[in-house]
């Protein structure tokens, strides 16, 4: 293997669509060179992502082992690369894999099969894409153009797009062979799926060590690749690119947990979005500036580069209105960056994923925003010893390395926090930290809904009340010597045809008939999924349940704010400064469509107290340098901001802090 090289990313990029079918017959028709980097240059872009190969396998330069675009008559691929590389911009190649409607029609035994042998993709007569596989010879036409295009321009990286082989897996008779051979059960989807990652392994190992081979300096990065389990492919690639459209189906927690997830594997991270107000291909759909500023603003408060995904007319001829948008937008990023280039986060607290994210995960993500809580997302790779707090959000199951780490943290001095069935062992059907939590599993509640009320101890902005839990709980036992914090109500009975009183469920009848919070120690458990019973019912009373647990076991919380839960706050380290990140984040509903922005309001005199060891020698507000008065008792900075409205960065400058 290659060794990859470091470099900073820029933070500036557009990712230029240009998936054009071969039926458009005036492809490059306005391109001016000249003028495309006036525009880019005007709109402050410092690197953009041009197309070799798109979807519908058409390809943009003069190659010989694929088909350049029938309409185009010169190598557009050449003359962007030419024109950014002398106004000093950026030009990664695009190269759609699996998506290749050309090959597909062409090499139709080249197709990438479901488990009925059934061609994966668009069927006939619908408009769509078509998949092939790459565990066929299909592989050697992809190697064929890389070499090609390494061998005829000024590489910058390359960006493949549609690599995800690792989901389903395929039954094409290339793979349906080889896992035979392998002795895997081609009918069993996890084998089918274990081979999909082995092959997808395979390509991006082959396709990176031909790069790097040729182009020591060159990005590389697989989009399809950002999913759990991002740490097995991590080392085939250059940096981490997160494609995440929030009015385009990702919607806006997409990105907030994803970049904490990934942010974690040692590589530098962009952010993508982009100008649509829906989804790729939306040529006349333009989002506001306040939607991109709060974009944007949230990639840098997360230590990630901003992309802003844009499609260009099949003339080639950049929209000006579009370019004035993302002008406006860049050239705020552009003042800001020299606070964010080599930043880091700070956190306190992990969210561990244990499979695949799951809406508890998601639910939990958003209940440490809302909550001002400095975060990661990890899983169980990880190193543990970094983090003050770890989550385990409603489920997962363990295994013995894992309940080992943790055993390890929780004996080190660390907390942990968990709810309903997270560690139950399906095969004793128990807790696999029985010990440690102070809880025995008993099983799933009789009863849903049913009631929750909390002591003195979590009793902080939560009312003496029997709160409902609408998802069903587990009922648990405590141990002797563990605490009972909160208390499990039963209604009458449950609503069925037969009986049911009132518009929804019953009221509370029975009291204290099982723990809802037990606390051992530095191990809280929760009886209910209430991460994701925060997700699907937005009940603030649950957000508070969990702000108290973590208050008892962790009272020293890095930031506090009392800026609304709308706003994302975020701190960063760079050598010799703290950077506090408020990131406004004020959404509206129309009609069906996803949640929108457009406008940010101005936010007046929040308050901010920073956990720090030592005192700062200034505050500031960058990039403006309003220097901002402060107080600091030995253990805490304490300031306001006088007013902010999309994205503010407080700097604190601190003598030797790394």
């Amino acid at each position: 293997m290659y060794e990859r090289h470091k470099f900073v990313l820029p933070f500036r990029q557009v990712h230029l669509d240009f998936h054009t079918s071969s039926a458009i017959d005036d492809v490059g028709a306005d391109f001016e060179a000249d003028e495309f980097v006036k525009v880019l240059k005007a709109a402050s872009v410092n690197s953009i992502t041009c197309f070799a190969k798109c979807h519908h396998g058409m390809s943009y330069y003069d190659t010989k082992v694929g088909v350049r675009h029938p309409a185009l008559k010169f190598d557009l691929l050449g003359w962007q690369i030419e024109a950014c590389h002398r106004a000093d911009i950026r030009c990664p190649i695009y190269y759609s894999v699996i998506w290749d409607n050309h090959i597909a029609e062409t090499h139709p035994e080249w197709r990438r099969m479901d488990a009925n042998g059934k061609p994966v993709g668009a069927e006939p007569f619908q408009a769509g894409w078509k998949h092939v596989c790459i565990n066929t010879p299909y592989v050697d036409y992809i190697e064929a153009q890389v070499n090609e295009l390494l061998d005829g321009y000024d590489v910058d990286g390359f960006f493949f797009d549609i690599v995800f082989m690792q989901l389903d897996g395929c039954c094409c008779r290339y793979c349906f062979d080889e896992m035979k051979r392998m002795g895997l059960d081609p009918s069993n989807p996890s084998d089918r799926k274990k081979h999909g990652l082995n092959v997808t392994l395979r390509f991006m190992e082959r396709m990176s060590n031909l790069i790097w081979s040729k182009r020591r300096n060159a990005t590389i990065f697989y989009n399809g690749a950002v999913r759990y389990g991002f740490g097995q492919w991590a080392k085939y690639m250059s940096h981490v690119e997160i494609e995440a459209l929030p009015t385009g189906g990702w919607g806006y927690l997409y990105f907030p947990m994803w970049v904490r997830y990934v942010r974690n594997f040692g590589l530098p991270v962009l952010g993508m979005t982009a100008r649509f107000h829906k989804s790729w291909g939306d040529f006349g759909g333009l989002k506001t500036s306040a939607q991109l500023e709060y974009e944007c603003g949230s990639m840098l408060a997360n230590c990630a580069a901003c992309s802003i995904g844009d499609q260009a007319h099949p003339r080639m001829k950049l929209d000006g209105a579009v370019y004035k948008l993302i002008g406006s937008i860049y050239g705020n990023v552009a003042s800001k960056e020299r606070w964010c280039i080599g930043a880091e986060p700070l956190t306190q607290i992990a969210l561990l994923m244990i499979d695949a994210p799951s809406l508890s995960d998601y639910g939990a993500c958003r209940m440490l925003m809302e909550l001002h809580h400095q975060f990661d997302v990890i899983d169980p790779s990880h190193d543990f010893r970094k983090y003050e707090l770890i989550i385990v959000a409603d489920d997962g199951a363990p295994d013995n390395e894992l309940v080992r780490k943790l055993r390890r943290f929780i004996g080190d001095g660390g907390k942990l926090l968990l709810s309903y069935k997270a560690l139950l062992d399906e095969h004793t059907c128990q807790f696999a930290l029985s010990d440690e939590m102070g809880a025995s599993y008993i099983g799933d509640s009789p009863i849903v809904p049913d009631y929750f009320s909390v002591g003195d101890e979590l009793s902080h902005g939560l009312e003496k009340f029997d709160y409902v839990m609408y998802e069903r709980s587990c009922r648990v036992e405590a141990h002797n010597w563990a605490q009972v914090l909160a208390s499990v109500h039963h209604p009458y009975f449950e609503r069925t045809w037969e009986h049911f009183t009132s518009h929804q469920y019953a009221p509370v009848k029975e009291r204290d008939v099982a723990p809802a919070v037990i606390r051992n120690g530095n191990v809280t458990y929760i009886y209910a999924p209430i991460f994701s019973a925060y997700h699907n019912h937005g009940n603030f009373a649950y957000r508070q349940l969990i702000a108290n647990c973590i208050s008892l076991l962790m009272p020293e919380k890095l930031l506090h704010t009392d800026a609304p839960s709308t706003v994302e706050a975020t701190v960063t380290k760079q050598d010799g400064r703290l950077i506090v990140h408020l990131v406004n984040y004020h959404v509206t509903r129309r009609g069906e469509h996803p949640e929108q922005i457009d406008l940010l309001p101005e936010l007046h005199n929040i308050s901010i107290a920073l956990r720090l060891d030592r005192r700062p020698t200034r505050v500031y507000i960058a990039p403006d340098g309003l220097e901002i008065g402060f107080e600091f008792d030995g253990k805490v900075v304490s300031c306001t901001i006088p007013k902010f409205g999309g994205h503010a960065m407080l700097v604190f400058d601190v003598p030797h802090a790394r």
